[in-house]
């Protein structure tokens, strides 16, 4: 899908190209949403630019992320998606420079763009050009980068205070400890891949910040450029912090879990412990002995049973009053 956006009266107007159309006078950012090869021609018919294939935006060497090529800068940026799903991802998405517009090529659904399209669709600045999109797009990414930290930070916290105070009563330790690690897991997964995101932005915005096309940005965008460099620096420096406490977390999630199993353990051992002397009785009046005094005797019986059921209550009275139960 190819859409064309064109400053129109102070609003932002999105124009869908068909397949068989032409790009409208005036576009200032052209995105291409899983296109085809009939929207690659559109667009490289219009602006003079190449459009990298899906699998030349997921090469991972600098070299080919970040070019200039034909007077045009290419930047592929990692993207966090789905943040709020299940299955998070980072998806690649290539940024197009020229002088003539902003070509976006992705192959996903970041809410970012979407946010960008609406704020602009409502309030477009007078004078847009590719330059502030591309800044806008940017720093919208970099917000929402922030928001799933902060999300992430407040789901850790919560996870903290389940973990060193588990409420068991509407079920046992080891159930509330196994969802506690799943939920790690997930806020590891996801901060992970928000870092990875911020590592990409930091080489982004580096290439962005050279004058490597001869077109030096504006002052604005320098401004700009430099906000968004000091946000992505504190951003990364407070989810290496997330990732400190989310190690610690599950340190200290699979340390109460190994002390469960020892106090279940512990009450296996203690138990045996306990039936010991009373199996040590019963296994002595079971021999088959003739001579046996206490097996004439009218009251043996009883006296047996209750010197097992004394010689079981000794040890956890014992064990009681050492305090190791």
């Amino acid at each position: 899908m190819l859409v064309a956006y064109c400053p129109r009266a102070g609003v932002l107007e999105a124009h869908p190209v068909p397949l068989d159309g032409e790009v409208p006078a005036g576009a200032v950012w052209l995105d291409l949403s899983f296109p085809g090869p009939q929207e690659d021609h559109i667009v490289e018919r219009a602006v003079g630019v190449e459009i990298p294939t899906r699998e030349e935006m997921q090469e991972i060497e600098a070299s080919s992320r970040l070019y200039v090529e034909h007077g045009a800068r290419y930047m592929t940026l990692s993207v966090l998606c789905g943040s709020q799903t299940d299955a998070p991802e980072v998806m690649p998405i290539t940024f197009i420079l020229t002088d003539k517009a902003l070509v976006t090529v992705r192959y996903s659904a970041p809410h970012a763009f979407a946010m960008v399209a609406d704020r602009l669709r409502r309030n477009c600045p007078a004078g847009l050009t590719a330059e502030t999109v591309l800044t806008d797009l940017l720093d919208m990414v970099i917000d929402r980068i922030a928001d799933v930290l902060e999300q992430c930070g407040a789901g850790i916290d919560r996870l903290s205070r389940r973990t060193f105070e588990p409420d068991t009563k509407g079920g046992n330790a080891n159930q509330v400890y196994r969802a506690i690690l799943t939920q790690l897991g997930r806020k590891e997964r996801l901060t992970s891949y928000a870092r990875e995101s911020l590592s990409s932005l930091t080489r982004f915005l580096a290439f962005l910040g050279t004058d490597a096309d001869g077109h030096p940005l504006t002052a604005a965008g320098r401004d700009a450029l430099k906000s968004m460099t000091r946000d992505v620096t504190g951003l990364s420096d407070y989810a290496a912090f997330l990732v400190n406490k989310l190690q610690f977390l599950l340190d200290a999630t699979i340390g109460m879990v190994s002390l469960e199993q020892n106090n279940i353990i512990k009450i296996f051992a203690v138990l045996s412990v306990v039936l010991m002397p009373p199996t040590l009785i019963a296994s002595i009046y079971g021999m088959n002995f003739q001579h046996m005094p206490e097996l004439a005797e009218t009251y043996g019986y009883p006296l047996a049973l209750c010197a097992m059921v004394v010689s079981g209550i000794l040890p956890y009275v014992f064990f009681k009053w050492r305090r190791w139960l």
